[in-house]
């Protein structure tokens, strides 16, 4: 099986950042899928962009259930590597 690397694109909800900020830091959302720092946009900060590996759908909708609660918007895109792309681009 192969891991599934997912893009996780995030609104949050700011009526929600305290509690939000007080769950991470006492570490009770799991973060074991989180591969990347998360970045925010520069002109709107509560825009979110991080990256995930999962084994599949199942495990990830598992491990952001949690999360879902402080969010507005949430955009989930599966992403590939850009040695992976570059094969995948040559042999079309």
């Amino acid at each position: 099986m192969t891991d599934l690397i997912l893009q996780i694109k995030v609104k949050v909800k700011i009526a929600s950042l305290k509690n939000f900020a007080e769950k991470l830091i006492s570490g009770q959302l799991d973060r074991s899928a989180i591969i990347s720092e998360t970045y925010c946009e520069k002109d709107e900060p509560s825009i979110g962009i991080s990256y995930w590996k999962v084994d599949d759908m199942e495990e990830f909708e598992k491990k952001f259930s949690l999360w879902k609660q402080f969010y507005e918007t949430i955009e989930v895109k599966e992403v590939l590597t850009a040695s992976e792309a570059m094969i995948g681009l040559f042999n079309d």
